[in-house]
């Protein structure tokens, strides 16, 4: 489909177009994204000065790629490009604190997965990198933060939505949100967020993404030919309106199965009122299910605390109070009857 798009032949003349198919060797102090998406741009100077990202996907899993907003994207790295260096101080906080690890294949967690004889014939996945940098956190008996688990939140997180063909205007305010009482209204264009130029919904994303737990976010917006700015406030837990377990990366943060809502019925037979999971898939081989876990099952206390009702709210119990190899017991209804099983943390 791009391939046909004339327009963004054109534009893509203006670049000097790279392609990087897998993320073995890559330099994580640059290339920093969103390692669950399957494809993602960098518009770069050739010293490596980041212009903008572009590549989002909605807390559904919904893909937010258009050819639109792509052209759009590049129009706006070009403009960049032509007051470039003078813009270069705006552009600095658009290269991330690098990692404890320079490439992926050097973190902890996947370099003792890839560790054979075949290495030079596997690619490391983008989701991977994920899994490097949480289970090597992990590994040091840390606990993960917010920010390593509700990962690139969406400006909904917030309280906004952008429109997905123009990668700046804003198309819905929720009412009552942050966004909402710091003034942002449907048809603003924010073209910076905290001092940074503003290209695509994935810059933005890019903000959010490395923004305090507890803060403010400073937005740019064109509103009627006028600048304004306005600022947002973050509460504690503000990214966690958010679902993540659409990730591929939260495969990797499960008990080994995936879990779903209890209905009313399963609830009624497992004597809840409220909360509590049901097994929806326990791999053969994995953790679960050799804790003897089978699908149906459903999931009533873990540790002797009620297991709530959504799974992200249930991985991140477990990624922020509980260490790797530590013993978890799990009380649930298996096959009709009221069991224990005890399984260490994977």
């Amino acid at each position: 489909m791009a391939r046909l798009d004339q327009e963004l032949d054109e534009l893509a003349k203006q670049f000097v177009c790279v392609r990087i198919i897998q993320m073995r060797g890559v330099d994580t102090s640059i290339f920093q994204f969103d390692y669950d998406l399957t494809w993602a741009g960098f518009f770069l100077n050739p010293d490596l000065t980041i212009y903008g990202r572009y590549g989002s996907r909605a807390d559904r899993g919904d893909y937010l790629f258009t050819i639109p907003g792509l052209k759009a994207a590049m129009r706006r790295a070009l403009e960049i490009h032509k007051d470039y260096p003078k813009n270069r101080e705006s552009l600095k906080e658009k290269r991330g604190k690098p990692y404890p690890w320079k490439t992926p294949e050097s973190m902890p967690s996947i370099e003792v997965q890839f560790r054979n004889k075949e290495l030079p014939k596997n690619c490391i996945h983008c989701h991977h990198v994920w899994r490097g940098v949480r289970r090597s956190i992990q590994m040091e008996k840390k606990p993960l933060p917010d920010g390593l688990i509700w990962v690139y939140p969406m400006p909904e997180a917030v309280g906004i939505r952008i429109d997905a063909d123009d990668g700046r205007m804003v198309a819905e305010v929720t009412v009552g949100t942050a966004a909402a009482k710091a003034g942002v209204q449907v048809g603003d264009e924010v073209d910076r967020a905290n001092g940074q130029p503003v290209i695509s919904i994935a810059d933005l994303q890019w903000v959010l993404h490395n923004s305090p737990d507890v803060g403010t976010l400073r937005l740019g917006v064109k509103r009627g030919g006028e600048s304004k700015e306005l600022s947002v406030a973050l509460a504690s837990g503000w990214r966690r309106s958010l679902d993540f377990t659409w990730r591929a990366s939260t495969g990797d943060m499960r008990l080994g199965m995936m879990l779903e809502p209890m209905t009313d019925a399963d609830r009624q037979r497992a004597g809840l009122k409220s909360g509590g999971l049901k097994v929806k898939n326990a791999g053969p081989n994995g953790p679960g299910a050799r804790a003897g876990f089978k699908t149906g099952d459903l999931l009533l206390t873990i540790d002797g605390k009620p297991v709530p009702a959504t799974e992200m709210e249930l991985i991140a119990i477990l990624r922020q109070n509980y260490r790797l190899g530590q013993k978890v017991k799990l009380t649930a209804i298996q096959r009709g009857k009221r069991e224990e099983a005890t399984m260490d943390v994977p």
